[in-house]
């Protein structure tokens, strides 16, 4: 078993199970994303929380000498030096973006959701292939 294998299906099911919530229940979603970005403390608490998954795509991208690693690098680097630190240091900005990104209709949310799946299904199965 090796680390990218691993890493891609864990962060392939973290995407599928989140972004079914919004296949699934879109009103109540779109409702709790809402809550979560509307102050700039809670938006601070996600950037500092998820600090672990740059982490673990560092950690998976600096195991191995594969073209899969190095994507996995590249995103956790950029995740590191430009989300997070988007999160943590500029969190208006970042509601303001958001915000501005919101599908305003739920066939929107829905197809986002279903596109979020799709690309987390895919992702399982690049890990599943790496093992």
């Amino acid at each position: 078993m090796n680390s990218v294998g691993m890493v891609c299906i864990l962060i392939g099911s973290i995407i599928v199970l989140s972004r079914a919530m919004i296949v699934v229940a879109p009103v109540a979603s779109l409702r709790w994303f809402n809550e979560l970005i509307a102050k700039e403390a809670r938006v601070r608490m996600m950037g500092i929380c998820s600090l672990f998954m740059p982490a673990l795509l560092i950690w998976a991208g600096t195991s191995e000498d594969t073209t899969l690693a190095g994507v996995l690098l590249i995103f956790g680097l950029f995740f590191l030096i430009v989300a997070i630190p988007w999160l943590v240091f500029f969190p208006r900005s970042y509601i303001e973006f958001s915000r501005s990104l919101l599908p305003t209709n739920l066939l929107a949310w829905r197809l986002l959701g279903v596109l979020g799946v799709i690309v987390g299904l895919v992702l399982v199965n690049i890990g599943m292939d790496a093992l």
